[in-house]
C-alpha cells in the first residue's frame, strides 16, 4: 500500500525555511483506495461464513416450522447450530435455546393462537399457534424473529466486537468484518445478508448514502490503515469506531421501521386474521432487533435504553412477555411513537432521516 509522505529534512546545524511555505509536514498521509481489496478474503473468513450460514440454517428451520404449523406431521426440533451458538452473548444464547424450544412447541399444538382478548391471559397449557400464516407463542410473540433478529446484535455484532478486540496486526482481521456484517468484498448491495441486509435497507441506492455506503467506507479506511502500519493505528482506530456505529444506528433505525410498520398496520387490520399476524410479525421483528444488543459492550445505546424500549413493547427481557396486548389495547400504539421518538434522541436523528427510516431502500 503506498503512503504519500510529504518530505522534511532536518538539518543539524541549521534549517532552511522558505518564505511563505507552510507545506513541509511530518505526518504521513494514508492512502485510502476506492475499492475494497483483499488478496485472500475467502480464506480469511472461514468461520465468520460458518456462522453466516448457521443463521441461514437455524431460520429456515423456523421457516419450515411455520410454513407447517398445526399440520398432519408434528415439526422436528430445531437444533441450535454450533459455531453460532459459540460467538453468541451467553445470557442471549440460553434465550435462543428456550426459544427454540417454544417455537417447535406453538407449531405443533392443534389449536392456531388464542388472543385473550383485552386484560385478559393466555390460558393454561396454551402453546400458541398461526395467527393468519405467522406463527406466534402463547403470548403473542413470533419467537422466529427473536431467534434471528436478535442474533444480528447478540451473535454478528457481539463477534465483531471480539474481531476488533483481538490481534489487529494483520488486515485479514478487517475481511471478518466485512463478512460477519453480511457482505462481501464488492459490497454488492443485491447480494446482503444478515444485518447487512438491514443498514443496505437504511440506505439510499440512488445517492449510495446511508450506514451500508458508511460500513463500506470505514472498513475500506480500517484496512488500508491497517496495511499502512502503525502510524495509521489512529486512523484504523477511528474507522472501527465508525463501523460499528454505522451498524448499531442501522439496527435501531430498523426498530423504528418496524415500530411504524406496527402502527401502521395494526390501524388498517381491522379483524383481518392475516392482517393481524402481519402486524405482530412487524412488531416481534421490533423486539428482536433491540433486545439482540442488550448486554453488548462498545455500543452507543445503554442497557437501560434497551430496557425503557423492551418495556414499552410488553417485553422486558427476564419477563414474560405480553406481546398479545397490542391486538386488543389501541393506546399503546402511543408507546411504538415513543420507541420512535426515543430512539431518534439516542442518536440525534433528523426528522428528515427518520422519516426515510419508514421505508425500504429510501431514494
Amino acid at each position: 500500500m503506498k503512503l504519500k509522505i510529504t518530505p522534511f529534512f532536518f538539518m543539524m546545524a541549521f534549517v532552511i525555511v522558505s518564505c511563505g511555505d507552510d507545506d513541509d509536514d511530518s505526518t504521513p498521509l494514508l492512502d485510502i483506495p476506492t475499492a475494497y481489496i483483499s488478496d485472500a478474503y475467502v480464506a480469511n473468513v472461514v468461520a465468520e461464513s460458518t456462522v453466516i450460514t448457521e443463521l441461514a440454517t437455524m431460520t429456515s428451520a423456523a421457516n419450515d416450522a411455520e410454513s407447517n404449523a398445526q399440520g398432519a406431521t408434528d415439526v422436528a426440533a430445531i437444533s441450535y447450530p454450533a459455531t453460532l451458538s459459540s460467538v453468541t452473548l451467553p445470557s442471549y444464547q440460553e434465550l435462543v435455546e428456550d426459544w427454540l424450544v417454544e417455537l417447535v412447541n406453538s407449531a405443533n399444538d392443534d389449536d392456531g393462537f388464542q388472543n385473550p382478548g383485552l386484560g385478559g391471559t393466555p390460558a393454561d397449557g396454551e402453546e400458541g399457534g398461526l395467527l393468519g400464516s405467522r406463527l406466534l407463542d402463547e403470548n403473542g410473540l413470533e419467537l422466529e424473529q427473536m431467534v434471528q433478529k436478535g442474533s444480528f446484535g447478540a451473535a454478528l455484532y457481539n463477534h465483531a466486537l471480539t474481531v476488533i478486540g483481538g490481534d489487529l496486526s494483520n488486515s485479514s482481521a478487517v475481511d471478518k468484518l466485512v463478512e460477519i456484517h453480511g457482505t462481501g468484498p464488492d459490497f454488492d448491495p443485491s447480494e446482503t445478508t444478515a444485518a447487512a441486509t438491514y443498514s443496505r435497507r437504511r440506505s439510499n441506492q440512488t445517492t449510495q448514502m446511508g450506514a451500508f455506503y458508511d460500513i463500506r467506507t470505514a472498513l475500506i479506511t480500517a484496512k488500508a490503515a491497517i496495511e499502512g502500519g502503525s502510524a495509521f493505528n489512529t486512523e484504523r482506530d477511528q474507522a472501527l469506531a465508525d463501523y460499528l456505529l454505522a451498524w448499531e444506528e442501522s439496527n435501531f433505525a430498523t426498530v423504528i421501521y418496524y415500530c411504524n410498520a406496527t402502527i401502521t398496520q395494526l390501524q388498517t387490520a381491522g379483524d383481518d386474521e392475516g392482517a393481524l399476524g402481519n402486524a405482530m410479525h412487524a412488531y416481534a421483528e421490533g423486539v428482536g432487533f433491540a433486545h439482540g444488543f442488550k448486554g453488548l459492550a462498545n455500543k452507543q445505546i445503554s442497557d437501560a435504553q434497551i430496557d425503557q424500549i423492551l418495556t414499552l413493547l410488553k417485553a422486558p427481557e427476564g419477563q414474560v412477555p405480553e406481546s398479545y396486548q397490542f391486538l386488543n389495547d389501541a393506546t399503546l400504539l402511543e408507546d411504538l411513537q415513543d420507541i420512535i421518538d426515543l430512539v431518534q434522541s439516542i442518536y440525534d436523528f433528523t426528522d428528515a432521516e427518520v422519516t426515510s427510516f419508514f421505508v425500504n431502500d429510501p431514494s
